[in-house]
């Protein structure tokens, strides 16, 4: 089975093809079975395409394009116009490097929210059309339960503390039984022909125990590199400057039982900045010298709190594995706390490829494959960008 998934929630806008035998789609009524020109190859060692057994799924090609980190952050209507152009480039890309056509397609999938609204209807549209026209099932993908659900199909881990961590997204999740019978998430009846998944031990869904209770990380970190005037002005900035500071200086420290917050250190930040941060870039109200401080304090104090809340977490739960997921454990600060954490407590713990961290097609595609084998997804597909990872069902 080829399924092709978009990803387009914010600055990124990427496709790609996932193949698949998983079992649930040998049925009398599936589409015949295809020897693939990629089967049996080894995949690029630096790319998405690891292999991400079991069953034999792995991902044959990606392709995306990245709207740059600016000063002004992400407009969406640029955004938007961005994936628009980049649309026809990306897919033609992604099917040539799978040697496959838009014919050969199973279903299609894209990532329907949370995330910017004009960049999530590019996804949505592209995907419509290919399933319009191809008269093939489109399935909708929540971005952020994609992020664990990578995590959790290419480690191996059954029932990990999910640490998730992007732009506008900070969550400390868990696996559990749903109580009644499962649902989908808006509500509709099972698709026909859909396996059976409406029992408490077949089918979950996430419960988040904590999160931001303002900005997430991701954003936070973005605003103290715009504040600096770094290069690149975002959380990568933050990140090697951080690398030169030897002092921290004292900031707000907010954790509210599982939750963080961050909004008051971003203040406390550019207040350190002198003026705001408004004439950083030109030199003034501040010495060069102090920028590695703040940097190495701006992080070291948001990471702190987000991993005293994992490890309540940790503690309430027991859980024996966890997973980083999420476009800001790409910072190896980060990892390695988490890391020293999970050790602390003898623990298993994963942290996905640095392709498969960020936003990628690749994450949107095997999980949308997951989803189209079990049935378990929404047959109203509009983009949502306010969606929650707690409303979506897991049944595979």
């Amino acid at each position: 089975m080829l399924i092709l998934g978009f990803e387009s929630t914010a600055h990124t806008f990427g496709a790609a093809v996932v193949e698949s035998s998983h079992a649930s789609w040998k049925k009398s009524n599936s589409p015949k079975t295809r020897q693939h020109p990629h089967a049996g190859k080894s995949a690029h060692p630096s790319s998405n395409r690891a292999q991400l057994a079991p069953n034999d799924t792995k991902i044959i090609s990606e392709t995306d394009s990245k709207y740059p980190s600016l000063k002004e952050g992400f407009i969406p209507r640029k955004l938007a116009d961005f994936h628009s152009k980049n649309f026809d480039g990306i897919l033609d890309s992604t099917l040539a490097e799978a040697g496959i056509s838009l014919s050969d397609l199973d279903a299609v999938c894209y990532s329907y929210g949370p995330g910017i609204g004009h960049s999530l209807h590019i996804g949505y549209m592209a995907a419509k059309s290919i399933s319009v026209s191809r008269r093939i099932p489109l399935v909708p993908v929540n971005h952020a339960l994609a992020h664990i659900e990578i995590a959790r199909f290419h480690s191996g881990f059954k029932d990990p503390l999910a640490i998730y961590v992007s732009g506008g997204n900070t969550q400390i999740l868990v696996l559990e039984n749903l109580d009644g019978p499962g649902i989908l998430p808006s509500g509709d009846a099972p698709p026909r022909n859909a396996n059976p998944y409406h029992s408490k031990t077949s089918c979950k869904h996430y419960r988040i125990l904590g999160e931001t209770l303002d900005i997430g990380l991701g954003n936070y970190l973005d605003q103290v590199g715009r504040s600096l005037g770094l290069s690149p002005p975002d959380a990568v900035g933050v990140l090697k400057k951080a690398a030169e500071g030897k002092n921290l200086l004292p900031l707000p420290y907010i954790v509210k039982g599982m939750n963080t917050s961050y909004s008051g250190m971003l203040t406390a930040v550019r207040k350190l900045c002198g003026g705001g941060g408004k004439n950083i870039a030109k030199g003034k109200n501040l010495r060069s010298a102090n920028i590695p401080d703040i940097c190495l304090s701006a992080q070291e104090y948001a990471f702190s709190m987000l991993l005293e809340t994992a490890e309540r977490a940790l503690t309430l739960t027991k859980k024996k594995e966890i997973v980083g997921v999420g476009g800001n454990y790409r910072n190896k600060r980060l990892s390695e706390m988490t890391s020293a954490l999970a050790k602390e407590h003898g623990i298993k713990c994963h942290f996905p490829s640095f392709g498969l961290l960020g936003d990628n097609a690749g994450m949107i595609a095997v999980t949308g494959a997951m989803q189209f084998a079990s049935g378990c997804y929404s047959q109203n597909p509009e983009p949502n960008q306010k969606a929650r990872v707690d409303g979506e069902t897991v049944c595979w």
